[in-house]
């Protein structure tokens, strides 16, 4: 008996949690148009624009004025930066992913003004 009980509060459970996974809004393939939107102030101040993505992706579209440093490469980020650990950055991929993971990565190199401003597309979207 203990053990059927067990057996059925197993299937709810499995059930509640696919039932979440499958009414879940599904997150943006191409970043966060909100998020985005918020970058554009700081590129027109002045801020560096990095596209962390690969060369390829790069060469198939990108922000003007960006430069393209895989996000991975810590040490050319840091380089392209330059010493002023206080400079504005912001920072782009795909989704967003690739550019958190560069922003993290900078941070713990002691750079602070590190912006993510999600994907390419919703950049490139809100623009103003």
């Amino acid at each position: 008996m203990l053990h059927k009980r067990n057996h059925a509060t197993f299937l709810y459970a499995l059930l509640a949690v696919l039932a979440l996974c499958f009414a879940s809004p599904a997150v943006a393939d191409d970043g966060d148009p909100a998020v985005a939107a918020k970058a554009w102030p700081l590129i027109e101040n002045g801020a560096l624009l990095i596209d962390v993505r690969t060369a390829k992706e790069f060469a198939d579209g990108h922000i003007d004025g960006a430069l393209n440093i895989p996000y991975e490469e810590t040490d050319t980020l840091a380089a392209a930066i330059g010493a002023d650990k206080q400079r504005q950055v912001v920072v782009y991929c795909r989704s967003g992913h690739r550019a958190g993971l560069a922003k993290a990565a900078l941070e713990k190199e002691g750079y602070s003004n590190i912006f993510n401003a999600s994907g390419y597309e919703a950049l490139k979207d809100s623009k103003p």
